[in-house]
């Protein structure tokens, strides 16, 4: 195997790369070509000295991929995990990561919509703390996402080329797609218009969640002459009905393992005017307030005083079973978003390098209503201009820099609206068994207009900041070094009704530096040992990528995060057996809807592997060992740590004189506004929402291409998925499960057919709910879905 290495770049013509290409890797997997989504270079992954997966369009279909939860299976370090069951953005190490756009930082989308990857020519992830040439951002990593029609082939096609396909499948599934490319000339030059539509109409494993989406590309490139070119482009995408749920409520270890399900609905609390919800005056004429709050729920910090009866289950008590389909939803759930992105490029390419100006526009409207009582409104609109030089010298026969400058201005301005502050929302009335009813739908703004926001955020922040890399290439080692400075100016104000004497306007200003230096070797046989340590900052941001009035009267903008990672790359037997090793321990800082701030160590190791054993047969794996440790918190009063949405039974909600079961206190809700008020997490704890381990094994086979033009071939491999849980002595435990994945297609000159299966054999399994209410639910996974999709190209 190492001896065939050294041949890696030898006698490689223009006709066999093609070959190569197109048999030699017939999924997909080298998609290893140079990307500047980390330094700015145009390093390929093997040069890179970070952790980056790349995904191309057709290791999605090989692979069933639909959504970023999918990338599990090819992607060490990810896990879908379920922000309420909406793929908006993927987790990385630990963290929900930002999503990028060919290389800008998009609008935060927490769950508001999910990413459309099936509009995307590749996805580029990238694990660790963020590239110091794109600014502070979140640590733990992010996805770079390269639409299909920014590829534009317009330019190199003989005649204008395209293709349509039609994917249809369980649960009423219904997708339409079609791309065309059409090259031109103006003025003696070659330019190129690419074109990429997508319609979806389709039903869902889960009843009652209705995805329907709308999603157009275009993009314009042309060579102006002079080595001068320039590209326009960009993306409208407009969704509805991909509605949050928090899966099944009143979670019980029993629920989990053996399917009870505790039955029963509270009636002391009535839907009095027969509007089919409950709005704030009907509860509180039963349970009253506190401090501005509803009593409907309990925070065990400031004591549980007394009982109200209205918390206790009073009719049809018992258990049963559920359907795994059935969740939390119901017809007056509310999800819709509308995004437009645009960007511009002007290049110009010199002897030895080249100079980029960029524009860049990201703009989200969205709406979101959970019947449980939350409601929000987004409103952002994102612009950011950059400018960069990159620039190769050569210093002698042994010693090569190359060096990436840049500067950037962005501008973040948002409206948030959300409803939760006052307390009106109880997740554990709904009696799944019986579906929604007028005593466990909460109004909110979005229901009841006379109803106020609790909270009403404007923000509105820029970032100018500018940064510098530097490559130096000492024959097979580099060194590579990067630094970055940021300087934010801050404006937010909060117009809502629940503010608890928290400042309503700040202003701010505050800078920090960014850096990051590796040193990796290049040995002759393919093998690359690196070293990466890198310290940034992290905006403190709110639910929709704000910053909040109280951490801009703070002057607490920014927090500091930090990454060391280590790893091996490899690419040998001519670049058919390739992957990377790699260990990293990091730092950073999380904040919670309640604006609490905690700080997480985690550390892991991951592993990826990707095996082209001839032109026919191809394997990969990928491995992931990780932990998350939370520091210490606290004595409770301190006012630290995350708010924590706890189970009646509860030994802090016993604590004063009651005895609670499920049935008694499921007609409310019981939780610690912060986790320093829980004794078993007052000296830190792991965070098990994300499993610890995880691992993939995949084999494809593609057949010989017949004279015909006919060849066909299959995909089959599995993920494991350890336990995961909450973190309170009354949490529940969630089984690892394997999931099998299966697929065939056939192609027969122009067409192509591909079926898939997720969740082959049908395997139960739950995935745990990321945020406050870990502990007290968990999503059903979905149980085997097929898909088939036809394609004709021309």
């Amino acid at each position: 195997m190492l001896a065939g290495a050294n041949a890696y770049a030898q006698g490689l013509d223009g006709e066999n790369i093609d070959r190569i290409i197109v048999v030699g890797d017939p999924v997909g997997l080298l998609d290893d070509g140079p990307t500047e989504s980390v330094f700015g270079f145009g390093l390929s992954g093997l040069e890179t000295p970070r952790s980056v997966s790349v995904v191309s369009d057709e290791t999605m279909q090989r692979y069933a991929i639909e959504d970023i939860d999918d990338f599990i299976t090819t992607t060490p370090g990810t896990f879908g995990g379920s922000f309420f069951g909406v793929p908006g953005s993927i987790t990385i190490r630990g963290a929900i990561s930002e999503t990028y756009f060919r290389g800008f930082k998009r609008a935060l989308n927490n769950g508001l919509f999910p990413t459309p990857i099936g509009s995307a020519e590749r996805v580029e992830i990238v694990r660790g703390a963020p590239p110091v040439i794109y600014g502070a951002g979140r640590v733990g990593g992010f996805l770079n996402f390269m639409p299909k029609a920014a590829r534009n082939e317009g330019q190199s096609a003989d005649g204008p080329s395209g293709s349509l396909a039609v994917t249809g499948g369980s649960y009423e599934k219904f997708n339409l797609r079609g791309d065309v490319a059409i090259p031109f000339e103006l003025g003696g030059k070659e330019g190129g218009l690419a074109l990429y539509a997508e319609y979806e109409d389709s039903g869902s494993f889960y009843r009652g969640r209705t995805p329907e989406h709308e999603l157009l590309q275009a993009d314009f490139k042309q060579d102006l002459g002079g080595d001068w070119s320039v590209q326009i482009g960009g993306m409208y995408f407009n969704t509805r009905g991909y509605f949050q749920s928090p899966g099944w409520n009143r979670l019980t270890q029993d629920l989990i393992d053996n399917g009870a399900y505790v039955t029963g609905v509270d009636t002391d609390i009535a839907d009095v005017n027969g509007d089919g919800q409950l709005n704030p005056a009907e509860i509180d004429a039963v349970v009253g307030t506190f401090f501005g709050a509803s009593n409907i729920r309990t925070l065990v910090d400031f004591g549980v005083f007394g009982f109200p009866d209205a918390y206790a289950l009073d009719s049809g008590v018992g258990v049963t079973t559920l359907d795994r389909r059935d969740v939390f939803l119901s017809d007056r759930e509310i999800a819709d978003s509308e995004t437009l992105t645009l960007y511009g490029d002007i290049v110009r390419e010199f002897d030895n390098g080249s100079a980029k100006l960029q524009l860049f526009y990201d703009s989200v409207d969205g709406a979101l209503n959970v019947t449980y009582g939350f409601a929000a409104e987004h409103v952002m609109d994102v612009f950011e201009v950059r400018g960069s030089v990159t620039r190769a010298f050569e210093v002698s026969d042994l010693v090569k820099v190359d060096v990436h400058a840049t500067a950037s201005y962005r501008r973040y301005e948002s409206e948030l609206r959300e409803q939760f502050l006052s307390g009106y929302l109880v997740l554990d009335r709904r009696d799944l068994s019986r579906g929604a009813t007028a005593t466990d739908i909460f109004a909110t703004p979005l229901t009841d207009p006379t109803i106020p926001w609790d909270s009403d955020f404007s923000s509105l922040w820029t970032d100018t900041g500018a940064g510098l890399v530097a490559d130096i290439q000492i024959e097979n080692l580099s060194i590579l070094v990067g630094g970055r400075y940021d300087h934010y100016d801050v404006e937010a104000s909060n117009a809502g009704v629940t503010t608890f004497g928290a400042p309503t306007e700040g202003e701010a200003t505050e800078g920090d530096f960014s850096y990051s230096a590796s040193v990796s070797y290049r040995s002759d046989i393919g093998i690359v040992p690196y070293f990466t340590y890198a310290e940034g900052s992290e905006p403190l941001y709110n639910a929709n990528g704000g910053i909040s009035p109280a951490a801009a009267a703070a002057e607490q903008v920014l927090f500091d995060s930090e990454l060391l990672e280590a790893g091996v790359k490899f690419s040998l037997v001519n670049a058919r057996i390739n992957g990377s090793v790699a260990y990293y321990d990091q730092s950073r800082t999380l904040v919670d809807p309640f604006g609490n701030v905690d700080r997480e160590a985690s550390e892991g190791v991951e592993i990826e592997l990707r095996i082209l054993a001839s032109d026919n047969v191809t394997f990969t794996g990928a491995a992931t060992f990780q932990e998350f440790n939370i520091a210490a918190p606290g004595a409770c009063g301190s006012g630290n740590g995350e708010f924590v949405v706890i189970a009646p039974n509860h030994p802090s909600v016993n604590a004063f004189g009651q005895t609670i079961t499920g049935a008694q206190g499921y007609g409310g809700l019981f939780s610690a506004l912060n986790a320093s008020c829980l004794p078993e997490l007052q000296g830190g704890y792991q965070r098990t929402v994300i499993p610890d381990r995880v691992f993939s094994a995949f084999a494809t086979y593609t057949s010989d291409e017949t004279p015909s033009g006919f060849s066909y071939g299959g995909t089959l491999g599995a993920t494991f998925v350890s336990e995961t849980g909450g973190k309170t002595t009354t949490a529940v435990t969630l089984p690892a499960y394997a999931l099998v994945r299966a697929g065939l297609f056939a192609t027969y000159g122009r067409f192509n057919l591909t079926g898939t299966l997720e969740n082959a054999l049908d395997k139960d399994y739950f995935q745990p709910v990321q945020g406050v209410y870990e502990e007290v639910a968990a999503l059903p996974g979905k149980g085997r879905v097929a898909r088939i999709t036809a394609t004709v190209s021309f």
